[in-house]
């Protein structure tokens, strides 16, 4: 985008201001919320795909684990079923995690339903429960007022998942994943109804500097800013580029992918497999440098480290 883009993004970001207020009281008024957005300092736990070691993938039963364990924020994926239903799938197929075949978006909502989900991260030969896939309205009524929530968007308009959540009330629970290009009306319409971006800046398919890259991302006012990397010190140009909007940082550090096992490379060397046996050198150096939301395979471990150091 062009630098005159960026100054309209900046204008109509402006504009929104006024009509935050306007946001529905019901939907402004919670703890978990004002921790989001009121406190940048507190470093956050979120889970990786609902706490699906003591569930499965995306249920409603990992959601509850989460919710029970006192997880911060829960990260759920949504995708579009063929007749427009919002529900909750990581992979585009359901052949993974669930007893069914075929794409999400070639299935129909009753279709989806009727799938059990596999235990944990699915797969051959993984036990099949008596869980189900939810939607996604089920699983923001599940987890509104009870802990924060991660969107990533696999396939679904983000308009409509905005809508989707207004009618859960839970605005101010949200942290809605983005592109750093998103069209500027989507961040306004957010904005105004309180609800928090979080940009994601993704290195390896970055066509431009990562000082260019974040610049734009803090252009966009966000609450957070995702980063996902192979060079480290990209968290310092993120902060150095963010540092007066006080977004926070939001690094992941799961180690390998739940489907095939192989590494996801998502933050360079600061990974769960290093942090279970030194968190000191992955979570430590992470919160050192101004990171404070901490995506993770290991949440309980990552919050019994944070109420180690004093730092929860």
């Amino acid at each position: 985008m062009v630098k005159a883009g960026w100054s309209l993004v900046a204008a109509m970001l402006a504009a929104a201001v006024v009509f935050v207020a306007s946001a529905p009281a019901q939907a402004r008024d919670t703890p978990l919320g004002r921790l989001l957005h009121d406190d940048t300092q507190t470093v956050l736990v979120a889970s990786h795909r609902a706490c699906w070691k003591k569930a499965s993938e995306n249920a409603l039963d990992g959601i509850r684990a989460c919710i029970a364990d006192g997880i911060d924020i829960v990260e759920i994926d949504v995708r579009t079923t063929r007749d427009g239903v919002l529900v909750l799938m990581h992979d585009e197929t359901v052949d993974r995690t669930t007893n069914g075949h075929g794409a999400v978006a070639d299935l129909t909502s009753t279709q989806v339903a009727r799938l059990r989900l596999r235990d944990r991260g699915g797969g051959a030969g993984s036990a099949l429960t008596r869980r189900r896939v939810p939607t996604f309205a089920q699983a923001l009524a599940e987890i509104r007022g009870r802990a924060l929530i991660n969107i990533d968007v696999k396939a679904a308009g983000l308009d409509r998942i905005i809508t989707a959540v207004v009618a859960a009330r839970a605005n101010r629970d949200v942290v809605l994943n983005v592109p750093i290009d998103v069209d500027p009306a989507v961040i306004v319409r957010a904005r105004t109804l309180g609800i928090a971006v979080q940009p994601v800046y993704l290195e390896r398919g970055s066509r431009v500097p990562s000082a260019v890259a974040l610049r734009r991302a803090a252009a966009l006012r966000p609450t957070a800013i995702q980063l996902i990397f192979d060079t480290p010190t990209v968290i310092d140009t993120a902060r150095a580029e963010t540092g007066t909007t006080h977004a926070r940082l939001f690094v992941n550090t799961m180690a390998r992918d739940i489907a095939t096992g192989t590494p996801m490379n998502l933050s360079g060397p600061y990974l769960d497999t290093r942090a279970i046996t030194d968190p000191d050198a992955v979570w430590g150096v992470l919160v050192d440098k101004g990171v404070t939301v901490i995506q993770t395979d290991e949440p309980w471990r990552l919050k019994a480290w944070l109420k180690a150091k004093g730092l929860r």
